[in-house]
C-alpha cells in the first residue's frame, strides 16, 4: 500500500475534527439526561446515546483505517479486531488509543451489541447508569487521544508537503 498523500491526511484530520464536534455534543446530551433510574424513557434515552457513542468512535476508526492501514478488517469480529488494531501503532501511523481506553471501549463495544439485539424494554436501569457514567468520565480521555492522533495528522502532512 503506497503511504498516503498530504492531501489525504489532512482531509482526514477535517473529517475527524467533524466527528469529534458530533461526538462532543453527543456526551453533553448523555450528561443532560441525568441520572438513569427505573423511568423507561431515560434508560432507552441514555442506551440509544451509548450505542450512538460507540458508532461515532467507530466512524473515527474506520475512516483511521481506510487512509492509513489499507481497510479494516473483515470476518464477523471486526469490529472489535478494528479498535485492538487502534491501539496498536503501525509503520503508517501511531496507536490512536492506549491501552486502558481501549479496555473501557470495549465494554462500550459490547453494550452497542446488547442494545442492537434486545428490545429497549430488556435493558435494566443499573446497567445502563453505570455506563452512562463511566462513558462520560471517559470521554476527555478519547478526546483527547483522538485529538493527539488528530494533530499528528495535522503534523504528518505539512511534513509530507
Amino acid at each position: 500500500m503506497p503511504p498516503p498523500s498530504p492531501a489525504q491526511l489532512a482531509d482526514l484530520a477535517v473529517d475527524l475534527q467533524v466527528e469529534l464536534g458530533k461526538l462532543s455534543r453527543l456526551v453533553e446530551g448523555l450528561e443532560s439526561i441525568g441520572t438513569v433510574d427505573a423511568d423507561p424513557l431515560r434508560v432507552d434515552a441514555a442506551a440509544l446515546r451509548l450505542q450512538s457513542l460507540y458508532t461515532g468512535i467507530e466512524r473515527c476508526l474506520v475512516q483511521i483505517a481506510r487512509v492509513l492501514n489499507g481497510g479494516t478488517p473483515d470476518g464477523p469480529e471486526w469490529h472489535r479486531r478494528l479498535l485492538e488494531r487502534m491501539g496498536q501503532a503501525t509503520d503508517q501511523r501511531p496507536a490512536v488509543f492506549c491501552a486502558a481506553t481501549i479496555a473501557e471501549l470495549q465494554a462500550l463495544l459490547r453494550f452497542r451489541h446488547l442494545v442492537r439485539h434486545l428490545y429497549a424494554y430488556e435493558l435494566r436501569p443499573q446497567p445502563v447508569e453505570e455506563l452512562r457514567n463511566g462513558m462520560i468520565r471517559l470521554w476527555p480521555e478519547v478526546l483527547g487521544e483522538l485529538q493527539r492522533f488528530r494533530g499528528w495528522l495535522i503534523e504528518a502532512a505539512e511534513a509530507l508537503a
